[in-house]
């Protein structure tokens, strides 16, 4: 058997802290999707017509550079300083920003779309690029440092897995709340995660400690140069990277990015009708996730990983030429469930090669596909504008799958990493 626990599934349950983290991941899992699924609907409706593509890319990619440009940073941050502290204070200025933009999307909603109003709500939705960015990295560190290391893999999972069955219900919530209220109370309420995220927070006594004590003794640069000459030193971390940054930029890109406007303008979708059809990206999220907290140790994570990359790939092509219901609702879950296990076993292979001390930087390192995914959102909005949404979907599909077979074939070092 590999990585096989000591003891069976539910032990990591018997830790108070990790418990807590669940409990808090899974009211996020289900607003944070909210909150994006009314900044993408509300951009689509808002937008010029016939543009509205290229405005989604823009506001993707403006989220994305404020992203990247904080996460590498914010991933020195989370071992620099107390976890727990680092959780506390995004928790807390994510609850004031949502309020905040509520409030702007209330004075604007009575009022006439124009392109002024549009861009100040793109700037706006954009501010939130640098909570993600703190919130990540941190929450799957904190994750690791609840349990004992031997359950680590297992707790990650589960984390995700939590994560995608709190998101079960955010799509046709988010589509209801847009179609009968208003974007408003659709974005105010995807306050109730951070909110319980923040007394969380202040529950749990996981994190009181900074990770790397010495790391305050020089600069922050010096940090940062630190995470990657670990990278330099490890091929599966670089490896393992390449297939997350491949797999979320890109796949995530169009399925997360330009969804919006696939399902408008290709499937003649409503918002609510987008809300049930995420729910199979959920399901097949959450089986995933669960299938490797309760069997993964059975199966070698690199070729797992890879396996999942190719799904990928296959699913958001097959996708791409799908307009009868039951294929479509078919290839969403499998894209959903592919996604979600890239997620749990970059973060799992991580976590098993460096040190504690160091997990917040290289963690920041492969979340930056989130960054990179929302950056390419903007070309791929473009060349769907030129060349349309089929070519670029069936196109992203086919080169992700021609990705996993390269490293397969090239690379036996990550399909040998168990």
């Amino acid at each position: 058997m590999i990585n096989q626990p000591a003891k069976p599934l539910r032990t990591v349950f018997y830790f108070r802290d990790f418990r807590l983290l669940l409990a808090a991941q899974l009211f996020i899992g289900f607003t944070q999707p909210m909150m994006f699924i009314t900044q993408s609907w509300y951009i689509s409706q808002s937008a010029p017509e016939n543009f509205s593509a290229m405005f989604l890319g823009i506001a993707a990619a403006f989220r994305g550079l404020v992203f990247l440009s904080y996460i590498v940073i914010a991933g020195t941050l989370v071992d620099r300083f107390p976890r727990r502290t680092v959780m506390r204070a995004n928790q807390g200025v994510t609850l004031l920003l949502i309020i905040l933009v509520s409030a702007v999307l209330y004075l604007f909603e009575s009022a006439q779309p124009t392109l002024f109003r549009l861009f100040a709500t793109i700037l706006l939705f954009g501010s939130f690029g640098i909570v993600l960015a703190q919130d990540q990295p941190n929450k799957v560190a904190l994750i690791r440092n609840s349990v004992n290391s031997q359950y680590s893999a297992i707790a990650i999972s589960l984390f995700f897995a939590a994560m995608s069955f709190g998101a079960l219900a955010s799509g046709p919530v988010a589509g209801w709340l847009i179609e009968h209220h208003s974007y408003t109370l659709a974005y105010l309420f995807s306050g109730f995660g951070p909110a319980v995220g923040l007394v969380v927070a202040l529950s749990i006594r996981t994190g009181r400690k900074a990770a790397d004590t010495q790391s305050t003794g020089v600069s922050l640069s010096e940090n940062i140069f630190e995470g990657i000459r670990i990278l330099k030193q490890h091929e599966i971390l670089r490896l393992t990277l390449a297939l997350n940054w491949i797999s979320i930029a890109l796949g995530s890109g169009v399925m997360g990015q330009l969804i919006a406007i696939w399902v408008d303008e290709m499937l003649g979708f409503s918002a609510f009708d987008w809300g049930i059809m995420i729910v199979s990206w959920n399901v097949g999220a959450t089986l995933s996730t669960l299938a490797l907290a309760n069997q993964g140790h059975k199966f070698r994570r690199g070729r797992t990983l890879i396996l999942a990359v190719a799904i990928l790939g296959l699913s958001i092509f097959f996708y791409s030429w799908s307009r009868t219901l039951i294929f479509v609702f078919s290839f969403n879950l499998a894209c959903g469930a592919s996604l979600m296990a890239i997620n749990a076993l970059s973060s799992s292979i991580v976590q098993s090669v460096v040190d504690n001390r160091v997990l917040g930087r290289i963690n920041s390192f492969i979340f930056m596909s989130q960054g990179f995914m929302q950056v390419g959102a903007l070309f791929l909005g473009f060349f769907a504008t030129m060349l349309g949404l089929q070519t670029v979907f069936s196109a992203v599909g086919f080169f992700i799958f021609l990705a996993a077979c390269f490293v397969l074939i090239r690379r036996p070092l990550i399909r040998t990493f168990i």
